[in-house]
């Protein structure tokens, strides 16, 4: 829980500090660059698992279309906004938030979700929320992490 804090004051500061500087700054709120990104492998940080999920991204402006294979081993589409919020010459750093459908409720009452018993989850559409960490060590190629609250992947990422 202390984590979650730190992380959510961290995001609070980044979105408070964007709005008051530069757009040409290390800090900033604006469009990522189109790219298609894909993940084979995702684990969940407190059970230390990892899973097949094929987490698969298309980014376009403001707009990701995600798909990856849930927990459940049922197939998940999400469509987010997203925005960046760091760039330097080798790293980005994104925010994103949206909504996701495939989990078929499962997720209602889930014990380690916040919010999980509420009208949120009772829907077969969910809220989606993450960031993800880019290094690129090709002016097109990257290596990018993401995360997403208690699921993690790392894969390539292709800038076009």
């Amino acid at each position: 829980m202390k984590t979650t804090k730190t992380l959510l004051t961290a995001l609070v500061l980044l979105f408070m500090s964007a709005n008051s500087i530069a757009q040409d700054r290390l800090i900033h709120w604006q469009k990522p660059e189109n790219y298609a990104a894909y993940a084979p492998f995702t684990t969940h940080y407190f059970r230390g698992d990892l899973a097949v999920s094929h987490l698969s991204s298309i980014n376009y402006g403001w707009l990701e279309l995600g798909f990856f294979i849930n927990s459940y081993r049922d197939p998940t589409v999400a469509i987010c906004y997203k925005t960046e919020i760091i760039q330097t010459p080798r790293w980005r750093f994104h925010l994103m938030a949206g909504a996701g459908y495939g989990y078929k409720k499962q997720l209602f009452e889930y014990p380690t979700i916040p919010l999980s018993g509420t009208i949120l989850f009772r829907t077969d559409f969910i809220p989606v929320g993450g960031a993800t960490l880019e290094y690129f060590f090709s002016e097109k190629l990257a290596v990018k992490a993401t995360f997403i609250p208690l699921v993690g992947g790392v894969g390539l990422q292709y800038k076009f």
